[in-house]
């Protein structure tokens, strides 16, 4: 009778998590305008004022709306180049380490300051890389050193990546503004405002309702897996002979964890990006989620094979 009601309650508290997911695909937005919903949520990440002032104008301040934005476009665009230069000196410097073995190291490192010089000489890094690279001695220590080079690279694409994507999203509402504001007719003119405005609002909303249902899925799939655990530890205290049973449930929660965070995405979302997150403690959360599902898939094929198992037996 016990563990039918511990696994009543472990069922209820899977099945109301599937229902909000469920619930959250269909109601969170309309699919139509997912990618201009993606775009607003990538402008909202780092400009929360922009959708704010593009809801807010009026057809007589739009124009000058389109002109503050136009121009903050521009300034991040030049300065995105100066990203995207360091970047790929970057990639090039890690290539030329990369392709060293133990036969070129010692001839690489002889010419290195010739190379430095035409290398870096755009880089604002120029004497970092430099010293770096001094520091490595012999060629055993040159992997530490790549290895170093590589996560640094990975961090300086990461931004790169981030701000191309934010700038890109907001020319695209820009430019939605400045057809607008050009076209001829006054009728319509109003009438395609008056829609990007609700479309802005309803996104907002939308946003609001999908961290809603996120943060309740998040809930009740952390609660589904406290229950779990709870059950597993107090069976194995009630009953120490079967707690190698317990200990290997532990150890596939390790597993599916390890698992999540080795194929979750270091890329950064809105809302991560938002929240001043790292690639290291996002991918923490990755692997936190998948390990929910997991365990909540595990949970209710488990009940219904208990079910079913039962049932054949009571049948006989």
């Amino acid at each position: 009778m016990k563990n039918r009601i511990i696994n009543i309650v472990i069922f209820v508290v899977a099945i109301l998590a599937v229902i909000v997911a469920i619930a959250f695909s269909f109601f969170s937005f309309d699919a139509e305008k997912k990618d201009s919903y993606v775009q607003v949520r990538e402008i909202e990440a780092q400009t929360p004022e922009m959708v704010s002032d593009f809801e807010n104008a009026t057809l007589e301040t739009l124009p000058a709306v389109i002109d503050k934005y136009q121009q903050e476009m521009q300034d991040r665009s030049t300065k995105l180049k100066d990203v995207q230069l360091e970047k790929d000196i970057l990639y090039t410097y890690l290539q030329d380490l990369k392709n060293l073995d133990e036969n070129t190291f010692e001839t690489y490192k002889a010419n290195f300051p010739a190379r430095s010089e035409a290398l870096f000489a755009k880089s604002e890094n120029k004497q970092k890389y430099v010293d770096g690279f001094n520091g490595v001695k012999t060629y055993k220590d040159l992997e530490g050193y790549v290895n170093k080079m590589n996560d640094e690279y990975a961090n300086i694409k990461q931004q790169y990546l981030i701000e191309r994507n934010y700038i890109k999203s907001a020319n695209a509402l820009i430019n939605k503004g400045i057809a607008i504001r050009d076209n001829a007719s006054a009728s319509k003119k109003a009438t395609e405002f008056e829609a990007l405005q609700t479309d802005l609002k309803s996104f907002g909303k939308s946003a609001s309702l999908q961290n809603f249902f996120i943060t309740l899925v998040y809930i009740l799939g952390l609660g589904a897996a406290f229950l779990m655990v709870f059950f597993l530890l107090k069976n194995m205290v009630t009953d120490f002979k079967s707690s190698y049973k317990i200990l290997v449930g532990l150890l596939f929660i390790v597993v599916v964890f390890f698992i999540g965070y080795l194929v979750g995405t270091p890329v950064l979302s809105p809302s991560a990006i938002k929240a001043g997150m790292s690639s290291s403690g996002y991918k923490m959360v990755n692997a936190a989620v998948f390990t929910v599902y997991i365990c909540l898939l595990v949970a209710i094929v488990s009940i219904f094979a208990t079910l079913i198992m039962n049932a054949v037996k009571n049948k006989n």
